[in-house]
């Protein structure tokens, strides 16, 4: 379906929707609160002057929304926050979003790395898919809503050129209660990039139907996902054009396509016995449900597909294994969790208390590649307990303790312990609060660094058992609006990408980090800075930058009275080293010793307004391009935007 097809539908489904929209006050249900506001309920309670009133304005209805993350194999509901500030509305690359120093293709959509060690974390599951995991949907980053009208947002983002080199972005999530409980979420996001060097268009969306019903007894989550991600892959810039044009840019590969798709079912319910505390008036407390024991089922169905294709397979890539004329591989790789669990609730009309679960659960796992006449398990479990000690809820202190063991299955015998202490500490007028969490784990290797077949790659190993420890500690001050944190990480038989892009076994791996982040805030000026330093203890598995760091100065005023203006730049900058290359044929990067990059400072000039519900910007990517110097490298042999300009504009309705 083309683009214009698919914005018109959407637009029919909102049209739909919200002229079906809760707009009555008489429509709002009685009694308990809603994240502490209540409309006025005026319905038809007075019938005999309703006929006097028909020419007053009726009252609306007052836009409350709550909305919470799911965690903790579905047992917490972590409150959030939506995302309608003006200041840093422009950084809408999804990894730019998450770290403040990545490798990457060079293109939106393109594989990426942070170069944040400690931050190497991935949503999905599915070993190739984690170069692209920041433009995928998952369960877990799913935003859940509770509202008392309809919530849309349109978000649209726009390149220099729409005939050539053009970048388009367009994003839509709708929210509306039915009633009290029952919640309906529309999540569509859409990125289509040719790039300025040839042969790198990107392309990726994400779909998503997401559902909730909260009551005292009841609580349940689902949403179906679906992501796909198609991109040329050029292997990078072979050589410079003789008009330094970057359409005119010789690239390695100009034949090649690499698509990734998952399919995605999550459902989480839960039956829950407590109690309820009654009205009273003279004590202005409201009917509340204290929740005692909680039963809970997860189900998380997950389909995942990879097809690499290369017209002629006889260049860029060293071997051909199956077809020396092209190249068509593909795997499969499909997951069903069930998990079953008792969570007994913190008491908070108690004191001395803390929450406990337990559960059990089961992976089975599936796995098709298209090489024929190779061994591999073509199907396998996972059979694994778990539980833990929480208090999240206590003023004195926050904290929690996790555990899990496989028992049977692939990953028989591996073991995750997890856990944090939050302090809250009150020095003079500030609000201080320590944060210590730790993991130790022994983790069976992935999948798909034991056995892998394409036409290009292949290999079988049998890699020993990682053993990993980390231990990170932060203090922050809400005063002085800082953030100081450090990292340690012990990772033992550490398995990396060696030069030749193979997944081999290490040894031992130690990696030091200290992070600081600090904001200046006033009337007119808003100044965030971040600076990273870490360090690797073996260069022969691991590059690291020494030194990264970000800062982004902003002027704010208020035009005529009504509009909010921000002017800024931002600076993001590491030192010089030997980043990670990227091999397309398995989307995963590797390490080398041939080409430095870094010590060149991107520098993007911003613009953004406020008018209202509505919020857009411009913004001047790499605007030093060319003024001090060329080597802006954002992964070896893979150049960086030239200096271009984006244009975006997001619109909000609360009703």
């Amino acid at each position: 379906m083309s683009g214009k097809y698919i914005y018109i539908v959407l637009a029919v489904f909102l049209i739909v929707i919200q002229a079906n929209a809760q707009v009555r006050p008489g429509g709002l249900p009685s009694g308990r609160t809603m994240g502490g506001n209540t409309g006025s309920n005026t319905g038809a309670a007075n019938q005999s002057t309703e006929d006097s009133e028909k020419q007053a304005k009726k009252p609306g209805v007052p836009s409350v929304i709550k909305v919470w993350e799911l965690t903790d194999q579905g047992a917490r509901m972590n409150p959030s926050e939506l995302d309608t500030t003006l200041a840093f509305f422009h950084v809408y690359h999804p990894f730019e979003q998450l770290t403040i120093s990545n490798i990457f293709t060079g293109n939106n959509g393109g594989a990426y790395q942070t170069n944040d060690f400690l931050k190497r974390k991935f949503n999905s599951d599915f070993y190739f898919a984690r170069s692209f995991d920041a433009y995928w949907l998952t369960p877990s980053q799913i935003q859940y809503f509770n509202t008392t009208t309809p919530y849309t947002v349109l978000d649209y983002t726009q390149s220099e050129n729409r005939s050539s080199k053009n970048e388009t972005r367009f994003n839509v999530i709708h929210s509306q209660n039915v009633n009290q409980k029952l919640n309906f979420e529309f999540i569509y996001n859409q990125t289509r990039s040719q790039g300025q060097y040839p042969k790198q268009e990107n392309k990726f969306h994400n779909i998503g139907i997401v559902t909730s019903y909260n009551s005292n007894a009841f609580v349940s989550h689902s949403n179906i996902i679906f992501n796909r991600l198609q991109g040329q892959e050029n292997g990078g810039i072979a050589a410079v054009s003789e008009n330094n044009k970057t359409e005119d840019y010789t690239v390695k590969m100009d034949d090649a396509v690499n698509k990734i798709q998952n399919n995605n079912f999550y459902t989480s319910n839960e039956y829950r016995l407590g109690k309820t505390v009654e009205a009273d008036s003279a004590e202005y407390i409201v009917d509340a449900f204290i929740p005692r024991v909680g039963f809970i089922h997860e189900l998380e169905y997950s389909g995942n597909k990879r097809k690499f294709t290369k017209d002629n397979a006889q260049n860029f890539f060293e071997n051909a294994f199956v077809d020396s004329i092209s190249t068509n591989d593909s795997l499969k790789y499909t997951r069903l969790t069930n998990i079953f669990q008792i969570k007994i609730y913190e008491a908070p009309d108690r004191k001395y208390t803390f929450g406990k679960r337990a559960y059990i659960g089961n992976d089975q796992l599936w796995y098709l590649f298209s090489a024929p006449g190779k061994y591999y398990p073509e199907k396998q479990s996972n059979t694994f307990v778990g539980g833990g000690l929480f208090r999240n809820e206590g003023k004195f202190w926050q904290w929690e303790a996790d555990g899990r063991i496989y028992l049977t299955g692939y990953r028989a015998g591996q073991t995750e312990l997890t856990g944090y202490i939050n302090k809250p500490l009150r020095i003079g007028k500030d609000t201080t609060s320590l944060r210590i969490e730790g993991s130790l784990k022994s983790l069976v290797p992935e999948y798909f660094d034991q056995y892998y077949y394409s036409n290009h790659f292949t290999w079988q190993n049998n890699f020993d058992n990682i053993n990993e420890m980390t231990i990170k500690a932060s203090v922050h001050s809400q005063e002085f609006r800082t953030t100081i944190g450090a990292g340690y990480s012990l990772l033992g038989n550490y398995i990396y990408n060696n030069e030749k892009a193979l997944p081999t076994q290490g040894s031992e791996l130690l990696i030091l980090s200290v992070y600081l982040n600090k904001d200046f805030d006033s009337k007119h000026w808003l100044v965030r800075t971040q600076l990273l330093v870490q360090k690797g203890s073996n260069e022969s598995y691991i590059h690291l930058p020494a030194v990264a760091g970000y800062i982004s100065m902003n002027y704010r005023t208020v035009i005529s009275k009504v509009m909010y203006a921000q002017l800024g730049v931002d600076t993001r900058y590491n030192t010089s080293f030997y980043a990670d290359a990227y091999q397309p044929g398995t989307s995963r990067f590797y390490i080398q010793n041939k080409q430095k990059i870094g010590n060149y400072p991107y520098i993007d000039l911003h613009v953004n307004m406020k008018l209202k519900r509505t919020r857009i910007f411009f913004k001047l990517m790499n605007s030093a391009s060319g003024l001090i110097g060329d080597n802006f490298y954002a992964a070896p042999d893979y150049p960086y935007y030239r200096r271009t300009y984006r244009i975006g504009v997001a619109w909000s309705f609360y009703d």
